[in-house]
């Protein structure tokens, strides 16, 4: 049996390469693979082998509401048939789940604090009147919503209710949408490591949050859609649900969207949020999350910007004890436009993750990012953003930039900005930057009057209420601002080494 010996060139990270044997074999040696020739059996291909995590987490999903019963149907086969994201994987190998993997799982108990509820919605804090759609483990609660604001001919509220307010051709559309799993068949290499969780969604989901814009419409009072969330009770189980969120935006419509999660105990909330917008249409979206300090936090957001459309994008993490979110937007329309401003907080022993891909599929698009990451403690925040300009996408414009404060010697920081471009005639900058708080701004603000603690937390808090200035909660304002004062605080060590280092 001959072997012929050949070397390829296979990519390991940017601009590196690793020169390997590859092992190609005789047409005599195919033949006796394939069976020619040999006396015995070939073995039968291997069957696929369910996830064991995967299978019991659809174990312990609600029951299937009336309507549905098709949808989960279709992502069940499919979920059981996936495997679970690993640390092997390009897009989850910056992610360790394995705390989520080892636990077992089981439902929510529903049980909500009416305090701890006040205290989200904050209806008494907000002054301007808003459209509140809220859900507790991902089924719709009337008795916490209000949506009287809502302008005639839209919707906020459950999938049921959908179908008195959308004409038969956006019904037929969401429906498609909803029966689309997210990156089916993608290349491993760049996707964002949505599918897994994704399916797992389709096949768990109690209801579907959805908002319904008509043509020419414009909402004016923000619509505040509020996921809630609940422990499983006694027993140690980490309680599982599964939000799933459909935005629907007809021609040249306006919306702006709060989206908030927010819960209690130990829980793992899998969430999936799409949103389509039409031509010519504009959304603010403003995604908050500040979940509960022994929660995982896995979503999913989806959107596709037809031509001329806008979307904006205030994307803030602050809690769970694993976070991530990966945001994807795809630019399908020539003069479509995103703007991407985001801030991860993360102290104590968190994991905040964020992986970005806005992807420029028509020519004359533009897209902006700024990502905002502040860590301090020993915890660990990993932004991955991509901008991909397949062949084709002329004349586009992309800037990415992430900034980045890191406080402490144990934090640790993850930052990879890439740029995918596979054509000419555009106009593409990515950088970033990693820095502790400046000591200059920090001494001329102690030369006014202020200690050196007082000095970190006035420059963290406008740190974050840069960003928070687009989010239409004050409630959700003070928690973050909060938070970020809350890095401000200098560990003992680094500040005797920063003494030696410096006069000031």
């Amino acid at each position: 049996m001959s072997l012929l010996l050949a070397l390829t060139a296979i990519p390991l990270v940017q601009g590196v390469y690793l020169q390997r044997p590859l092992v190609r074999s005789s047409p005599r040696h195919a033949a006796v693979r394939a069976g020619a020739g040999f006396k015995g059996t070939v073995p039968a291909p291997v069957a696929a082998v369910t996830d064991p995590w995967l299978q019991s987490a659809v174990e312990v999903r609600l029951p299937v509401p009336a309507g549905l019963e098709a949808l989960r149907e279709e992502a069940t086969a499919a979920v059981l048939e996936a495997r679970r994201p690993g640390r092997k994987d390009e897009a989850w190998r910056r992610t360790d789940l394995s705390s989520l993997f080892g636990a077992a799982l089981g439902p929510p108990s529903g049980a909500l604090d009416p305090a701890f509820a006040a205290a989200v919605l904050d209806t008494a804090g907000d002054a301007t009147a808003a459209v509140r759609v809220v859900f507790v483990d991902g089924v719709f609660s009337a008795e916490l919503s209000d949506v009287s604001a809502m302008p005639a001919g839209c919707y906020a509220g459950p999938l049921a209710g959908a179908g008195a307010a959308a004409p038969a051709a956006a019904l037929t559309g969401m429906t498609a949408a909803l029966h689309e799993l997210p990156e089916k068949g993608a290349d491993h290499r760049t996707e964002l490591g949505a599918y897994a969780f994704g399916a797992l969604n389709q096949a768990s989901l109690t209801d579907v949050a959805c908002v319904y814009v008509p043509r020419d419409v414009k909402v004016a009072p923000p619509v505040k859609l509020v996921l809630l969330s609940t422990s499983a009770g006694a027993g140690g189980a980490l309680a599982a649900s599964h939000p799933n969120v459909l935005v629907w935006m007809e021609e040249r419509s306006e919306l702006r969207l709060l989206q908030q999660y927010a819960g209690e105990g130990a829980y793992f909330v899998n969430a999936l949020t799409r949103l389509r917008l039409s031509p010519n249409a504009t959304l603010s979206h403003a995604y908050v999350q500040e979940q509960s300090a022994d929660a995982v936090h896995i979503d999913s957001v989806l959107a596709k910007c037809e031509s001329g459309a806008r979307y904006e994008s205030q994307l803030v993490q602050m809690g769970g004890r694993i976070a991530r979110v990966n945001l994807g937007v795809d630019l399908a329309g020539r003069h479509a436009h995103t703007a991407l401003r985001g801030i991860a907080l993360a102290s104590g022993n968190q994991l905040s993750a964020l992986h970005s891909a806005v992807r420029h599929s028509s020519p004359d698009c533009s897209s902006e990012q700024e990502q905002r990451n502040a860590v301090a403690g020993r915890s660990r925040v990993v932004f991955r953003g991509a901008v991909q300009v397949p062949i084709g996408s002329d004349n586009t414009t992309a800037n990415q930039l992430c900034r980045s404060l890191l406080l402490s010697d144990l934090a640790r920081l993850d930052v990879s900005p890439n740029l995918e471009i596979l054509t000419d005639d555009i106009v593409c900058t990515h950088g970033a930057t990693v820095s502790d708080l400046d000591d200059e701004m920090i001494f001329y603000l102690q030369s006014r009057g202020l200690a050196r603690s007082q000095a970190r937390v006035l420059m963290l808090e406008g740190w974050a209420r840069s960003i928070m200035d687009s989010v239409p909660s004050a409630g959700a304002s003070r928690r973050v601002t909060a938070k970020a004062a809350e890095l401000a605080e200098e560990d003992a060590l680094r500040i005797v080494r920063k003494a030696r280092m410096s006069s000031i």
